[in-house]
C-alpha cells in the first residue's frame, strides 16, 4: 500500500509536548488565525527542524476568540487575503528557521466550510498559493470543494482521516461537544487509523494536537501506519521476511505472529521477523497483524526480570580490559552494573543477544574464533552480551562464566526469552 502519513495539528497550545514532533510526519502549525503568533510558530518550526518534521500551514477564519471553530460570513476575496496573510508569516518564521513549508490545511470550521461552499474552497486555495507557491501539498477531506478547487489549481491533495475522531454510521464525524466525538484511548485511536489506512480512501491520518491524551494516540497511529507501510520479502513458497520497526516490542511481535492460523513458525531478530507457514492456508497479512500492536509502555505488562550470577574469569578478560584502558575490575563492575534486554535469539538455541553494553566496553568480536567455547561462557561482541548456553565454536570475548546458571527448562525451553530483563551478579 501507498505511504500514509501522521499529521498534527501543533503550534496552538503553550507547553506543547514536544513529543508530538517525534510523532508528526507533517505538522499543521497555527500561523495566527485561530491561535499562534511569532513565538508559538518559531518555537514549532524549531520543533520541526530538530525532529524532521515536514512544516504544514494551519490557517484558520480570524478567530482567536472561538477557536476558529466558529463559522464566519467572509466575503471570498477578503478571506483569500486573510488565508494569504497567515501563511506569509508563518512562510517568513520558516525561511529564518531553515524549514522549508510545503503543506497546508485550513483549521475548524474553515475546513468544513470551504468545503461545501465553491466559492470558499477557490478563496482558501488561492490564498495558500499566493503566500506558499504551487508545490505545496494540500490536505484535506476526501470529497468537496476543497478537493476540486485544489486539483484546479495543480496542486498535490492528500486526503485525510482523523484517528482521534468519533463517527457516524455514515462515516461523517460527530460534531465538536456531542459524545464521543473526540477521543483520548490509544487503542481506540489504533483501530481508527488501522481501519482508515486499510479502507485505501485516506492519504493521511490527522491527531489534533490539543486533544487529551494525545501524545500516546500519534505514537500508537504512528506505529500503525510504519508496520503497514512494510514491505514483505518473499522467502520461497510458505515464508516471508519483514523489516521490523524499531518502537514494536519484539516479544508481541513474536506471540502475536505465533499465534495466527496456519503460521508454523516465527524467527524474530532485531531488525527483521521471518514468518514460515502452510502455503494451502497462508495467514493474515503480518502487517495488519502487527498494525494491531500497542506501543503505548502503561498498556504493557513489565517484561520478567533474570539475575544471572557471574564469575568474571574469562580468557579474555585482561585483553579486553588492556583494550578499552581499564582495569579487569572496572570492565567487570561496568559489565555487571547495568541491566540488558534479550533483543533477539540467534545462531545457537537458546543463544540470548543482549544489550546494550556500556559503550566504555564494547570491543568487537575475536578475528579468529575458537574452535569450542565452554558451556555458560559470557561474551562480549559491540554492544551485545550473551550467555553460551552449551560448548560451541564461538568468536566472542569471554569475559566470565554464569554460575549455577540453566539455559533451558523442562517443559518450557530456554531460559531466556525476547524481551526479558537480564542484570548480572559478580560473585568470586
Amino acid at each position: 500500500m501507498a505511504e500514509c502519513l501522521l499529521n498534527i495539528d501543533l503550534g496552538e497550545l503553550p507547553g506543547e509536548d514536544e513529543r508530538l514532533y517525534a510523532s508528526a510526519q507533517v505538522a499543521n502549525i497555527a500561523c495566527g488565525g485561530h491561535a499562534g503568533d511569532e513565538r508559538s510558530m518559531r518555537r514549532a518550526l524549531e520543533a520541526c527542524a530538530r525532529h524532521g518534521t515536514r512544516a504544514g500551514a494551519h490557517p484558520s477564519f480570524e478567530d482567536r476568540a472561538n477557536f476558529g471553530r466558529q463559522e464566519l460570513q467572509v466575503a471570498p476575496e477578503e478571506l483569500r487575503a486573510q488565508v494569504a496573510a497567515q501563511c506569509a508569516r508563518l512562510l517568513a518564521l520558516a525561511s529564518e528557521v531553515g524549514v522549508p513549508v510545503r503543506y497546508a490545511k485550513p483549521h475548524g470550521a474553515l475546513y468544513h466550510a470551504a468545503n461545501r461552499d465553491p466559492a470558499l474552497a477557490r478563496a482558501v486555495v488561492e490564498g495558500v498559493v499566493e503566500a506558499l507557491g504551487p508545490g505545496i501539498t494540500f490536505l484535506g477531506p476526501g470529497s468537496g470543494a476543497l478537493r476540486e478547487a485544489a486539483r484546479a489549481a495543480g496542486l498535490s491533495y492528500a486526503r485525510e482521516g482523523f484517528a482521534d475522531r468519533g463517527t457516524r454510521p455514515d462515516g461523517s464525524l460527530i460534531p465538536r461537544g456531542q459524545p464521543g466525538a473526540v477521543l483520548s484511548d490509544p487503542a481506540v485511536a489504533r483501530e481508527n487509523a488501522l481501519r482508515l489506512a486499510l479502507g485505501g480512501t485516506v492519504d493521511t491520518l490527522c491527531v489534533h494536537g490539543d486533544s487529551p491524551g494525545a501524545v500516546d494516540m500519534a505514537r500508537e497511529v504512528r506505529a500503525v501506519l510504519e508496520v503497514l507501510s512494510l514491505r514483505s520479502e518473499s522467502l520461497g513458497e510458505g515464508a516471508l521476511r519483514l523489516v521490523l520497526p524499531a518502537r514494536l516490542e519484539r516479544r508481541a511481535v513474536l506471540e502475536s505472529l505465533k499465534a495466527e492460523p496456519g503460521v508454523v513458525d516465527v524467527v524474530v531478530g532485531e531488525e527483521h521477523a521471518c514468518v514460515y507457514f502452510d502455503p494451502a492456508a497462508p495467514p493474515e497479512d503480518p502487517r495488519r497483524v502487527l498494525g494491531r500492536l500497542s506501543v503505548t509502555p502503561a498498556s504493557r505488562e513489565e517484561p520478567p526480570l533474570v539475575t544471572v550470577r557471574v564469575r568474571y574469569d574469562g580468557p579474555d578478560l585482561e585483553a579486553v580490559a588492556e583494550r578499552v584502558g581499564l582495569s579487569v575490575d572496572d570492565v567487570a563492575l561496568l559489565h555487571a552494573s547495568h541491566e540488558y534486554t534479550v533483543r533477539s535469539m540467534g545462531f545457537l538455541p537458546g543463544f540470548a543477544y543482549l544489550g546494550e553494553v556500556d559503550g566504555r566496553i564494547a570491543v568487537p568480536r575475536l578475528a579468529t574464533p575458537r574452535p569450542r567455547v565452554p558451556a555458560f561462557s559470557v561474551g562480549l561482541a559491540g554492544r551485545r552480551t550473551g550467555i553460551y548456553p552449551f560448548a560451541s565454536p564461538g568468536g566472542w570475548n569471554l569475559i566470565g562464566t554464569a554460575v549455577d546458571f540453566t539455559a533451558f527448562q523442562p517443559g518450557s525451553g530456554a531460559l531466556l526469552r525476547l524481551g526479558d530483563r537480564i542484570l548480572f551478579e559478580r560473585v568470586d
